[in-house]
């Protein structure tokens, strides 16, 4: 398909789109967002570049309350830009890429997308609605930048729009065109969605303060351990008892917990009056709790989980140890720490020049963070990471066998070669001579020993 511009850039695009398609290992010459979803798109969800886009039409959602006043919001700025700029098409999108609603620009020789139809990147590959929503960002895909064929004569750019408790996105904003020539910037909808991003803000932010205030009145009356953990299951607060009991954000305990708070919300929707019991340390417990029983043989603790209603359901749930047992309680499972399936085989990195590398995990020593950036000491030298932020980093790569040592670091446990003692704590290397002091905070020590046998 010739270039309708002659650009000699979306010449280069749609060779390296070829190239990989044909089974090049990395994709060059395209942005690095773009590569690392035709990466998914081929590699994850399996799709055939050639094939037709698959868009199946689903209306059988139920959306939350809060979240109809974003879509709103954002449904009045599509429409907006659709009355201003000529041949564009302009749509809102949930979370899961499925379209809201969407309106065509005169001109446009467009259909706008049918309500309903599903454009989310696991099915309809590289495009700006899925792409945005699969690693929230502001994205632009013109032309071969697309996975699929059938879209290369086209051009979009989307910005999704993201819970700031639960961190995932809840709508997305796009506006596409025939042809190369956008209309508007990602910095235009960026700017544009910014006041539906704070209707979220304002309603975490009262919900925060619902669960605060439901903490502190319960903490002055109970003596045992007790946190509060919002709807996104992290813990935000602990009292003295539990910080005793090792019960905090990062430990398998208060990971435990965070992990159940998913089937509690669902369960605890029927009304106020629910309450639900978790074993923490327990058998079936496969997170395990630490220092809180389990491994070291003690009993496993039970956690009474009270939902703190909120205008629009419960804003969070305050855990408390109960001693008596489950009773007559809901017993809520702990769900796996990460979802079923292999471990990732494979890290993609950024080298010299913006060149994209993909590594085996077990080229990867050890990882450190630097803000938002995550720096990876591989066999082949330092690079940084294609994703940013080490908690996401460390999800990724918990399971092949890497374990989150420290707040800023990551180390790869099949190459620790040696383990110090020291007056400052206990540090590992994983280079030959020993020279390395990647530092081990307390609370990771027993996890440590326990994936080298001490």
């Amino acid at each position: 398909m010739p270039d309708r511009d002659g650009s000699s850039a979306f010449t280069r695009t749609r060779d390296a789109w070829e190239r990989f398609a044909a089974g090049d290992e990395v994709p060059a010459d395209v942005p690095l967002s773009i590569a690392l979803s035709w990466l998914r798109c081929r590699d994850h969800h399996r799709l055939d570049p050639l094939a037709p886009v698959q868009a199946p039409v689903r209306d059988d959602v139920v959306y939350r309350r809060e979240h109809a006043s974003v879509f709103t919001m954002l449904g009045a700025v599509a429409a907006g830009i659709a009355g201003r700029h000529d041949g564009c098409v302009a749509a809102v999108t949930d979370g899961d890429g499925r379209v809201l609603a969407s309106w065509a620009a005169r001109g446009s020789g467009e259909c706008a997308p049918a309500p309903g139809s599903v454009w989310a990147e696991a099915r309809a590959g590289t495009n700006g609605a899925g792409t945005a929503l699969a690693h929230p960002r502001a994205v632009c895909v013109r032309g071969p930048e697309h996975w699929s064929s059938a879209l290369h004569d086209h051009s979009c750019v989307s910005t999704a729009v993201c819970d700031p408790v639960l961190g995932t996105a809840v709508a997305a904003l796009t506006v596409s065109t025939r042809g190369h020539c956008l209309p508007v910037r990602p910095d235009d909808l960026l700017l544009a969605t910014g006041p539906a991003l704070r209707v979220l803000c304002d309603a975490a932010a009262r919900s925060s303060a619902v669960l605060a205030g439901a903490f502190v009145d319960l903490d002055r009356r109970e003596r045992r351990p007790l946190l509060a953990l919002d709807g996104g299951g992290r813990v935000v607060a602990a009292n003295s008892a539990a910080r005793r009991r090792s019960l905090l954000p990062r430990s398998d305990g208060g990971r435990a917990l965070g992990r159940a708070v998913a089937p509690a919300l669902i369960r605890a929707s029927g009304g106020d009056t629910w309450s639900g019991t978790v074993l923490v340390g327990a058998a079936g417990d496969t997170g395990g709790a630490g220092g809180t029983g389990g491994a070291g043989g003690a009993d496993p603790l039970v956690f009474r989980l009270r939902p703190v209603p909120g205008d629009a359901g419960p804003v969070g749930f305050l855990a408390v140890a109960d001693g008596a047992g489950a009773g007559t309680d809901d017993v809520l499972p702990v769900p796996a720490p990460t979802p079923a399936g292999d471990a990732p085989d494979r890290v993609a990195a950024v080298g010299r020049g913006g060149r994209l590398h993909l590594l085996a995990c077990d080229d990867v020593r050890h990882a450190l963070a630097d803000g938002h950036d995550v720096w990876l000491v591989t066999d082949v030298g330092v690079l940084r990471a294609a994703h940013r932020g080490i908690d996401r980093l460390a999800r990724e790569l918990e399971p092949a066998g890497f374990l989150r040592v420290h707040r800023g670091h990551l180390v790869n446990a099949a190459r620790i070669r040696s383990v110090h003692r020291g007056p400052d704590g206990m540090t590992v290397a994983t280079d030959r001579a020993g020279a390395e002091r990647i530092p081990v905070s307390r609370r990771a020590v027993p996890a440590v020993r326990a994936a080298l046998g001490l």
